[in-house]
């Protein structure tokens, strides 16, 4: 039994996954909120104590006992790591290779007086070059891990494998559908406060990014337009009859004065955001091919998201559902599941190893 901890900004999210022959087998899954529910939610006001009391009604609620947890997956936030896809010289000496990676991570980590930290995957021979290897790297620091460490300790579990939030949203799509043989896919998780965007294809190099846009500026923007609560602003955003995404891509908003929504609106700013991030990594690997974009988060439940995203990038974008290829029996029990698919990701990492 492997279990996926992702600890996010608004809510934790744990699933419990099994190889079976079939492939893998959901065998529980739950999600809790880290903040107070009867007041409005603060990013700034979470703290870790929050957090793992958190993690302790969740744990009871699903059952689960962490000390007798064997294999348990969590993973370092884009904030506390660096990930790049690197060109290296091809060399059968591991120690030679690491040393170099040890050099190159010190130039792409904010360093914060600690050791330097950095884990590697060759991910084959490049395909122009043939004296140089692909290698994916992952650089944080002695302090991030030890931070991350001491809550997984206080969640009451032995720590075990520690992944990235990146690698784990794109892994919980690439494991079992694998990547595209030309071109590039595109993956966004839009978490509370942030939003993780990678692009990567099997010969286009792997890239990601944060964008500081999440479901908390949508709410943010309803409160200030509708004068209502953050709480109603919730309800109205998470409300299928919600209709601003859907009157944006109609152009219905132009003749609607009463609801000004042809101004730029915070949908518009995160879709200018991926827009100016694939431009750069169109400049950088002269990959312009992008087959698709898949959307996870909680915030994919916002009515026409994707739509409305395919319609400003003019690239075909879907909401990815990490639970559908998982075999299970309680689809119907799982009204948010884009929101697990962090989760997903590291608990099948911890099957893979």
């Amino acid at each position: 039994m492997s279990i996926g901890i992702d600890i996010g900004r608004y809510q934790i999210k744990i699933v419990q996954l099994q190889k079976t022959p079939k492939g893998y087998a959901l065998q529980n899954f739950g999600t809790e909120p880290v903040f107070d529910s009867k007041r409005d939610y603060d990013p700034e006001r979470l703290d870790e104590d929050t957090i793992i009391a958190a993690a302790e009604r969740l744990l009871t609620r699903m059952k689960i006992s962490p000390r007798r947890a064997k294999l348990v997956t969590t993973g370092l936030s884009n904030q506390q790591c660096s990930i790049r896809q690197m060109k290296m010289m091809n060399t059968d000496d591991e120690d030679e290779l690491a040393s170099a990676l040890q050099f190159e991570a010190r130039k792409h980590i904010i360093m914060d007086g600690t050791d330097a930290l950095m884990d590697f995957q060759i991910l084959g021979e490049d395909t122009k070059e043939m004296d140089k290897l692909n290698v994916l790297l992952v650089a944080s620091t002695q302090k991030n891990l030890e931070s991350h460490l001491r809550m997984i300790k206080n969640f009451g579990f032995r720590p075990g494998i520690v992944d990235t939030e990146a690698v784990a949203m794109a892994n919980s799509y690439v494991i079992e559908h694998g990547l595209p043989e030309d071109g590039a896919n595109v993956f966004l998780n839009i978490g509370a406060v942030s939003s993780t965007l990678v692009v990567w294809g099997r010969q286009a190099p792997f890239f990601t990014r944060d964008i500081q846009i999440g479901g908390h500026h949508f709410t943010k923007e309803l409160v200030e337009k509708k004068e209502v609560s953050y709480q109603e602003a919730e309800k109205i955003k998470c409300d299928p009859a919600f209709n601003e995404l859907t009157l944006k891509i109609s152009g219905a908003e132009q003749k609607d004065f009463t609801v000004s929504v042809a101004e730029h609106t915070i949908y518009d700013n995160l879709v200018d955001e991926i827009r100016r991030s694939l431009r750069f990594y169109i400049k950088e690997s002269n990959e312009s091919y992008f087959h698709k974009i898949l959307l996870v988060g909680a915030s994919t439940s916002i009515k026409d998201l994707d739509a409305f995203i395919a319609n400003r990038l003019n690239v075909a974008a879907e909401i990815y559902n990490p639970t559908a290829q998982l075999h299970h029996d309680m689809h119907s029990d799982i009204t948010d599941p884009g929101a697990y698919a962090v989760a997903v990701g590291y608990a099948m990492r911890g099957l893979l190893e």
